[in-house]
């Protein structure tokens, strides 16, 4: 995975960096949680964890490519004013 900001990286990252595999990581969540007596159950989210570094939002195109699968872009403009100082909206 490499994620761009304005064209140039800021994050880059491996799914095999986590156990060798995602998979191989939920895996052995689900084993862990098991012995304690919490098995994962049907329906439940689980997630894997991330693929890089994280970054900051900031304005303009961030552009995310994932070797296999294709890529995916946004963009961002100014900070939002009525922004809740713990990350919800006022």
């Amino acid at each position: 995975m490499r994620l761009d900001h304005r064209g140039e990286p800021v994050s880059t990252g491996a799914g095999a960096a986590c156990l060798g595999s995602p998979i191989i990581a939920v895996a052995w969540l689900a084993r862990a949680v098991a012995r304690h007596g919490r098995p994962l159950r049907a329906g439940e989210i689980v997630l894997s964890g991330a693929l890089g570094p994280m970054v900051a939002a900031a304005p303009g195109v961030f552009e995310a490519r994932f070797d296999g699968f294709g890529e995916v872009r946004t963009e961002f403009t100014a900070a939002r004013t009525d922004a809740h100082p713990t990350g919800g909206i006022a």
